[in-house]
């Protein structure tokens, strides 16, 4: 006490015990007694410190560094593909495949790490799974453990992640290794405690009953409470991987690799484009784990909203299995395709047979020629295709259709296989493969044909002229579209349920949101050519020596020269930057034809929403026709953006203007999907005497 007081520069015999000098100077050396703990543990338990980082550093350097890495990209891509088919649906594997291959076109680095990403978070869910199932498994069945154990769990989520991250650092430096610990440490907790809950969920009287027939403890776990558990399991198991992707960020900043590493770089440099490509890349990423990780009985929800529902459970994730069970018992609407399909009518075949007839001249045409004498979509990024005198290209050349007439090819091939299977037998195939599918493809089909037709020739192309495949494929795409609407307005389609009455405002309002962001993105830049750097005028020219000679007469503005050169060097580079939007002559003018196709499907947007009367049809026909201009639209802009893609120098990019106007017509596909996943070839409720459906299947029974 005395000692303490003569810190505290006061008399003892001044001073009471309430004020707040003495306070002040009793300290309880509690970061002393922690820096004395790691260095007896790093003197002493540097066996244990290497035995705990073997498994992650075998891992990382064999599996991830070793293996995946190394996987040439295509073959990673088709693994996922089939990965996510066989664990969930040909859909979600599609969708994962077509998103990794999005993160690899981002950018030279961007493939890399996001690989690295991928092998970082498996690790880290592995290393979970090891050492968190069977301690839950404990917890659930010892009461001594699990009372150990939660107080343990409690810390590990209430403290945040910087303050366990020092030790980790202190003990095993920076790096990708003690990132991916950390990682573990902090995704840990869910799986032990819904392992934990699952195994004390399943019924006693059940166990009871398993023991009493002579079933070993062993059985009893292995034949009765984790098959019980499973859904409980696998909660965990996602769960644990949204809380690996959340840390992907944190990690970063303990130098671990992948796509964490190049936000956490870009945000250090300012750098937009950086940041912006690195964070798209990042969500894919999580977005493709979470699809493929989601146990069967999940609610499903957006990534965002899951991983905020498992921040706000991870103390008690019970909640989560509530929702899950509340997915399972949620009414579904059985429907039996085989047995009651409406048969095709008779106008019907004739509609199909002509989407045939067009997904063949479709197919042909590609293969024919598309341009002579220069390239049509290359040229705009490539002068080599300015001037082809004598040449010509298909569809599928990179002077000729390009990414355009890989479009053509696969929606003719859809097409034709469509109508073969609704010819067949109507319903037999995919959903799609009938009216409001083959509609939807004819106007991309269209869309693509038209995107070909209408963007102008780069400027200074010294002579260019249409093949006739173009018009072929043109031919083939009315006659297909032709055939889709007809089929379309016969088709004995009806709702799984009644259809909301009244107006369906937020359609209206999306396709307003959709009409102004493709607007902006026409006049909005589409090209930013650099390939014409800019020279010093005479004047820079003049300012730069007297600048280099003043620096080298006074070393002390050396630093403030330097910084003004490159000013100058700059300033030449913006001044000779070509920037075309959507509606300039000399730029590719696909904005006029994305502002047609968005101004007619906002139109019919009207009768899609009900403006026009209720009738459910009437909505499902024009919901299909507002879908395929989305989507047109939307290839519209692919089709720009990968042909000058293909075969555009590092000095030649596509703008902003591009992307615009793709979301804007996936907004107008968003506006339709709803109503259209709502139709099936089957009269599901029987007020509806009077529908093409019903009258269909009253003649079949």
């Amino acid at each position: 006490m005395i000692r303490v007081l003569a810190a505290a520069g006061v008399k003892s015999d001044s001073v009471g015990i309430l004020d707040r000098a003495i306070l002040d100077q009793w300290e309880i050396p509690f970061g002393a007694w922690v820096d004395q703990m790691v260095d007896w543990i790093d003197l002493n338990l540097d066996w244990l410190l290497d035995a705990i980082r073997w498994p992650f550093s075998f891992l990382l350097n064999n599996f991830v560094d070793g293996f995946l890495t190394q996987i040439p990209w295509l073959f990673v891509v088709i693994a996922t593909m089939m990965i996510g088919a066989l664990v969930r649906t040909p859909k979600v594997g599609i969708s994962a495949g077509v998103a990794l291959a999005l993160c690899g076109l981002l950018g030279p680095e961007y493939w890399l790490e996001t690989i690295r990403t991928i092998g970082m978070v498996f690790v880290a869910v592995l290393l979970c799974a090891i050492v968190g199932i069977p301690l839950g498994i404990a917890c659930g069945r010892i009461d001594a453990v699990w009372n150990v154990v939660r107080p343990v769990l409690d810390a590990m989520q209430v403290v945040h992640a910087f303050v366990y991250m020092l030790p980790v650092i202190f003990f095993w430096s920076i790096g990708v290794v003690p990132g991916t610990m950390v990682t573990m440490v902090f995704a840990l907790p869910p799986l032990i405690r819904l392992t934990n809950l699952g195994i004390r969920q399943v019924p006693e009287e059940v166990v009871e009953a398993s023991r009493a027939f002579g079933a070993t403890e062993l059985r009893v776990l292995t034949d009765v409470q984790l098959p019980l558990a499973r859904p409980a399991l696998m909660t965990g198991l996602n769960q644990t991987l949204l809380m690996s992707i959340a840390m992907i960020g944190i990690a970063a900043i303990m130098g671990a690799g992948g796509l964490g590493r190049l936000v956490y770089k870009a945000v250090q440099n300012f750098d937009i484009a950086a940041s912006a490509s690195s964070g798209l890349a990042l969500f894919l990423v999580a977005v493709v784990l979470d699809r493929l990780s989601q146990p069967e009985e999940s609610d499903g929800g957006n990534l965002m909203t899951r991983i905020g529902r498992a921040w706000a459970h991870r103390v008690d994730p019970s909640e989560l299995l509530a929702d899950a069970e509340a997915a399972v018992k949620k009414p579904k609407v059985e429907v039996d395709h085989g047995e009651h399909d409406a048969p095709a009518s008779v106008k019907e075949r004739p509609g199909l047979a002509l989407v045939g007839i067009g997904g063949v001249l479709a197919v042909v045409s590609v293969f024919m020629t598309w341009g002579n004498d220069a390239g049509r979509l290359s040229g705009h990024a490539r002068f080599a295709d300015l001037d082809l005198m004598g040449q010509s290209f298909d569809g599928l050349h990179a002077s000729g259709g390009s990414w355009v007439g890989y479009t053509v090819l696969a929606f003719g091939a859809f097409l034709v296989t469509a109508a073969a299977a609704f010819l067949r037998r109507p319903g037999s195939g995919s959903r799609w493969f009938s009216a409001d599918g083959t509609t939807l493809a004819s106007l991309g089909l269209l869309m693509a044909v038209l995107t070909y037709l209408t963007v102008r020739s780069a400027p200074g192309t010294v002579s260019y002229s249409h093949g006739t495949g173009v018009y072929v494929a043109a031919i083939g795409a009315l006659i297909a579209l032709a055939g889709a609407l007809f089929a379309l307005w016969t088709a004995p389609y009806a709702p799984l349920r009644p259809l909301r009455p009244g107006i369906a405002w937020g359609r209206i309002a999306t396709a307003v949101v959709a009409m102004i962001v493709i607007g902006i993105g026409s006049i909005s830049g589409w090209t930013f050519d650099e390939r014409l750097s800019g020279e010093l005028t005479a004047a820079d020219v003049a300012e730069v020596e007297a600048l280099r000679a003043e620096a080298k007469a006074d070393p002390h503005v050396a630093a403030i020269n330097t910084l003004r050169v490159g000013k100058i060097y700059n300033n030449a580079r913006l001044s000779s930057l070509v920037i075309l939007d959507g509606l300039t002559e000399d730029g590719g003018g696909l904005g006029r034809l994305a502002l047609f196709a968005g101004a007619l499907a906002s139109l019919f947007v009207l009768p899609a929403s009900g403006v026009l009367g209720s009738n459910e049809h009437l909505r499902w026909r024009w919901s299909a026709v507002v879908a395929g201009l989305g989507f047109g639209i939307m290839l519209l802009g692919v089709g720009w953006v990968a042909s000058l893609l293909r075969v555009g120098p590092r000095l030649i990019v596509t703008g902003a203007g591009a992307f615009l106007t793709i979301l804007g017509g996936f907004f107008l596909l968003a506006t339709a999907r709803p109503l259209l996943a709502e139709f099936r070839r089957k009269k599901v409720y029987d007020d509806d005497v009077g529908s093409v459906a019903g009258e269909a299947l009253a003649s079949v029974q």
